[in-house]
């Protein structure tokens, strides 16, 4: 409603075929300007009825947000067929997703365009950085990046230099009792601080007491991880690992490291300018911006007037 869309949310317990003349039914009794699909969904299980949504209300536009494209297999193509060929427009969080949508889909009709998902981690309240200070936040599970982190305090604290200054923020997962063990015995070890199971509000607090956020992604970084964006809109400066699915804007806007031997090798050098660091804070409020939430309604609302 702040951007001038009155959203309508529409709720079934029953998504098979067979209801398919209720569901239209319920589009019509809403009289849509457009309409907007979220796929997949968890209710939607296989159904192929919300694939069927731009048929059974043809003169009415359609945008769909498309979520983890990459990760079906090509038996479930043919899901995806009439959001390629009668949407208006296909919403992705990330370049990789929308290329691979492309490359699948070469003929399709209406526009992809790439919109980052917003952080679920608020913005905290402006806090006095320790310098120096350097975070990793994530869920502690393995191959994650965890490891890394803890591989670089190693560095660091061999080096003797403020092993005070990192902390561990995150999370245990059910299911990885051993590996939660494992990082507080860790953490102890390497006199590193651990913030567990914090609420999102002082998550957010304690990425904003550091300068710095070390978040090694194994694969590489993209616009999709939640833990790049809660640092990001906190004000971390971060340091992580680029790949080729790293778009131009966060290679700008981070820090590669390949290595924690690198990222140890960064903080004790370049990263110890004060102009460095002001670049890099620019950059990352730049990037901040494309993780705000009212960013992204606006971008929805335009497209919407755009389309009706």
């Amino acid at each position: 409603p702040d951007q001038g869309a009155d959203v309508v949310p529409i709720r079934r317990d029953n998504w098979s075929l067979a209801s398919a003349m209720d569901f239209r039914r319920q589009l019509v009794e809403v009289q849509p300007d457009m309409l907007h699909i979220q796929y997949p969904s968890v209710g939607y299980g296989r159904s192929f009825l919300p694939a069927l949504t731009p048929y059974l209300l043809p003169k009415t536009p359609l945008v769909v947000t498309l979520h983890e494209f990459e990760v079906f297999k090509s038996y479930r193509w043919p899901w995806f067929y009439p959001f390629a060929k009668r949407a208006e427009a296909r919403l992705f969080s990330r370049a990789g997703e929308a290329d691979a949508f492309a490359k699948r889909f070469p003929k399709r009709s209406g526009r992809d365009l790439i919109v980052p998902i917003g952080s679920n981690i608020p913005v905290a309240p402006k806090q006095t950085r320790i310098s120096g200070g350097t975070a990793f936040f994530g869920l502690f599970w393995p191959g994650k990046g965890l490891e890394e982190f803890l591989k670089f305090a190693e560095i660091m604290k061999s080096k003797s230099d403020g092993k005070e200054k990192l902390a561990v923020i995150g999370a245990p997962v059910a299911g990885q009792e051993a590996f939660s063990t494992f990082i507080r015995e860790k953490t102890s070890e390497l006199g590193v601080a651990l913030h567990e199971g914090l609420p999102p509000e002082e998550v957010a607090l304690k990425l904003a007491e550091h300068e710095f956020a070390y978040l090694p992604f194994p694969d590489g970084v993209d616009e999709r991880r939640g833990s790049l964006a809660a640092a990001i809109v906190n004000g971390c400066i971060v340091i992580t690992r680029h790949g080729p699915q790293t778009p131009d804007w966060l290679v700008e806007a981070t820090v590669n490291a390949e290595t924690p031997e690198a990222a140890a090798d960064l903080l004790q050098s370049e990263l110890t300018s004060s102009e460095v660091k002001v670049g890099l804070q620019a950059t990352t409020a730049m990037a901040a911006k494309r993780y705000d939430w009212s960013q992204i309604a606006r971008q929805h609302a335009e497209l919407y007037r755009q389309l009706v």
